[in-house]
């Protein structure tokens, strides 16, 4: 797993936390908390509250949470306690980058291995302009050239 890939979900799913507002445990100063998944934007799953609103607050519909978005019922899955304090949050930084770590190689996929590598992010977000995107910033990590708003597809 290059530590770029994870740098590049993070940069398309919230902007790295908004500008990475955290403590130096990696809590997030605000929470990042998606739209309801109610279905009301265009390719917009429905999917109704699988967890009381434990983890996103909405008792109605899930929302993604934290900086790397994750659904509730895949947070609870794959959650794991990154920083070491005990508990898994999808809030926190070192936890939420540790579970997109364990949810892209579930499977046995090398994320060293490119075709790998597209697969779980295309599971992660079903779009191939989404698995554009992260390659794009992924790989500007590595170099130092970041790509143009005119060169990133737009995610839909």
């Amino acid at each position: 797993m290059y530590w770029t890939l994870l740098a590049g979900i993070g940069r398309v799913e919230s902007g790295h936390a908004n500008g990475g507002q955290a403590d130096d445990h990696g809590n997030l100063n605000d929470p990042v908390i998606g739209l309801p998944l109610d279905g009301s934007l265009p390719g917009q799953a429905v999917i109704y509250d699988t967890e009381g609103g434990a983890l996103d607050g909405d008792a109605v519909y899930d929302r993604a949470v934290g900086p790397m978005q994750f659904i509730p019922t895949t947070w609870n899955q794959y959650a794991g306690d990154g920083n070491g304090d005990g508990k898994a949050d999808p809030q926190n930084l070192y936890d939420s980058t540790l579970t997109t770590a364990r949810y892209l190689c579930d499977g046995g996929l090398d994320m060293r291995n490119l075709a790998h590598s597209t697969k779980a992010i295309h599971r992660y977000n079903n779009s191939m302009a989404y698995v554009a995107n992260v390659l794009a910033w992924s790989a500007a990590y590595s170099t130092g050239i970041s790509p143009s708003a005119a060169d990133l597809p737009r995610i839909h």
